[in-house]
């Protein structure tokens, strides 16, 4: 594979390496953001008490789930819709 025909995944062709790295670089940024986020939101929902029913649904939430996950404000199920959105 030549310089110009440079893939890093399936779905871009570079033209040379100075964009490739530039590419690489711009994935990494985007996930270092991405984790960031994720963190951010971790430590905002810690900080909020467990609610003992799901705030989206009402149904109760187990007092293992309030108590293994810190801030939690959905039952199983609504937290896996809403990771899927």
């Amino acid at each position: 594979m030549t310089v110009k025909e440079m893939k890093l995944n399936d779905d871009f062709v570079y033209n040379n390496e100075e964009e490739a790295e530039m590419g690489q670089l711009h994935a990494i940024h985007n996930n270092m953001n991405a984790i960031a986020n994720v963190r951010r939101q971790l430590e905002e929902q810690a900080s909020k008490p467990s609610l003992t029913h799901c705030e989206e649904c009402g149904d109760e939430i187990p007092e293992k789930r309030r108590l293994a996950i810190k801030g939690c404000q959905l039952c199983v199920f609504c937290q896996e819709l809403q990771e899927r959105r």
